[in-house]
């Protein structure tokens, strides 16, 4: 009984703020079940094929390359043991993985040097009441499980810097490489790793290299593994990738607006928001810079933490101005959204401990105000997202406006009549979610081979959902130009046409 209530005295409040997200995510699923994305539908149809024909393809019978294989293999692997399918499992699995989240976040806030018990309790229920974490583990989404791993990883990794020895970092190595496979930005835990090896002052020379060697070549294993098997099915590492609209200004103007989502700062005063980012900037700069200048050790959980944030902002905003995919939203910054927290916890008990009295107390009444406040908008949002999930369902495929579609209704009962007619859809993910019917996806605006392959089709059906307009794929204006409509079926969500 000793460990059992060791535990339940040093973890008692993240056993609490766990109760409370794992019901939360229950009565977020309640309704319709866990959110179901285009990215989900192409997860749960890989990890179904893994399961029953160990084929690494999605449901339109291809080669899965968009994404790593990692979260497919690990849902295969939880559909393996689970006695019911993926979809009633989900709300579950994230529960518990959330759940996680803050029993690390517990253990990695108790290991900075400003700590105290009763901000980690302030912290704990922060990040259980957080809309933006909320939203990605209501979604069955690989962040779910990418979020877990980063904090497994700078436990480990923390645990590598205290002893230097081999077997740790070997382990952190692999961890890191479980990262990189779930998500490609799982090569900042790489480059991370890879940069508090080369700054810890404890290593010299050729033990260094050795030490680099020994987390380098495991950490990228399993994703070289993964871009070596996708250009050996399909010819490309990654599918193929368009070049960025987005310039550098903009996506920092969304990394503004996902600030903005996290934390209560005006809209209508931007400077705010310039404030928020500099700061936060300044405190993971801060942590880097000075250990450098006063050539100490690289040897705190605050320099793991900091310098993953420094590395993962830096190669979001460079990627995605470079790359063109979903704009930065808070889903795909999330993984910064912890360490950014510990931070500014670990800056706020810092403050409050100082010896003279007017900065204490002065510190003390602006974290308490600042962390109501951020409470009261956590309310606000999570109210407004309560209000349509309660009746509606969780935002997605599993949505009541999707799964009470009767165009998706009408293509079941006439399932027969499409058999052996090639389809054409603008959201083929989500027919073939919600019917079983594999469609063809529509070619995108700006790639001439693939409007090309699909000019060669003479006639086909096209499966227009209103919901699922795409401006990155040609439209029926475009389609009406080259094709007469033969016939079509005018429902409430969507138009089947016969060209």
């Amino acid at each position: 009984m000793k460990p059992f209530n060791h535990f339940i005295y040093r973890y008692w409040d993240a056993l609490l703020a766990a109760s409370v997200v794992f019901i939360w995510i229950l009565l977020y699923a309640r309704h319709g079940g866990i959110g179901i994305s285009p990215d989900s539908v192409a997860y749960l149809s890989t990890a179904d094929n893994i399961v029953h024909r160990f084929s690494f393809t999605d449901y339109n019978e291809l080669p899965f390359i968009q994404f790593p294989l990692g979260y497919p293999i690990f849902l295969a692997l939880v559909q393996l043991i689970s006695p019911n399918n993926l979809i009633q499992t989900a709300p579950v699995l994230n529960g518990l993985l959330y759940a996680g989240l803050l029993f690390m976040s517990s253990y990695i806030f108790r290991q900075m040097r400003s700590y105290h018990p009763a901000a980690k309790l302030l912290l704990l229920f922060f990040l259980a009441t957080s809309s933006a974490l909320l939203e990605v583990y209501s979604m069955l989404w690989s962040e779910t499980l990418f979020l877990f791993l980063v904090l497994l990883f700078f436990i480990v990794f923390l645990r590598y810097l205290c002893t230097l020895q081999y077997r740790d970092l070997f382990i952190a190595a692999i961890i890191a490489a479980m990262v990189f496979v779930v998500r490609y930005a799982g090569i900042t835990t790489i480059i991370t790793g890879s940069l508090l090896i080369l700054f810890n002052a404890q290593l010299h020379g050729k033990k260094k290299l050795q030490h680099l060697l020994v987390f380098g070549i495991p950490g990228i294993s399993l994703a070289s593994w993964n871009l070596i098997r996708n250009h050996w099915v399909s010819g490309t590492f990654t599918g193929v990738r368009q070049k960025a609209t987005r310039t550098l200004t903009e996506n920092l103007d969304r990394v503004g607006e996902v600030l903005r989502y996290w934390f209560p700062l005006p809209e209508s005063v931007p400077v705010w928001t310039l404030v928020a980012g500099a700061l936060i900037l300044l405190i993971a700069l801060s942590y880097v810079l000075y250990t450098l200048l006063q050539q100490q050790y690289f040897t705190g959980t605050e320099h793991i933490v900091a310098l993953f944030v420094l590395i993962y902002a830096a190669f979001m905003l460079t990627i995605s101005s470079v790359s063109r995919f979903e704009s930065l939203s808070s889903r795909l910054l999330a993984p910064a959204y912890i360490p950014i927290l510990l931070l500014l916890a670990t800056g706020s008990v810092y403050l409050i401990q100082r010896k003279h009295l007017l900065v204490k107390t002065m510190a003390l009444i602006l974290v308490l105000g600042t962390y109501g406040y951020a409470q009261q908008h956590h309310y606000a949002n999570n109210s407004y997202t309560w209000e349509g999930v309660s009746y509606a369902g969780i935002p997605g495929y599993t949505e009541d406006q999707w799964k009470k579609s009767a165009l998706i209704a009408y293509m079941k009962n006439k399932e027969g009549e499409f058999t052996g007619t090639t389809i054409f859809s603008n959201s083929n993910d989500a027919l073939f979610f919600l019917s079983g019917i594999r469609a063809f996806p529509l070619p995108h605006k700006d790639l001439p081979e693939e409007i090309r392959g699909f000019r060669q089709t003479k006639s086909f059906y096209l499966i227009w959902f209103f919901y699922g307009e795409n401006p990155d794929l040609i439209g029926l204006e475009y389609i009406q130009q080259h094709y007469p409509i033969k016939a079509s079926w005018q429902f409430k969500d969507g138009i089947i046409f016969s060209f």
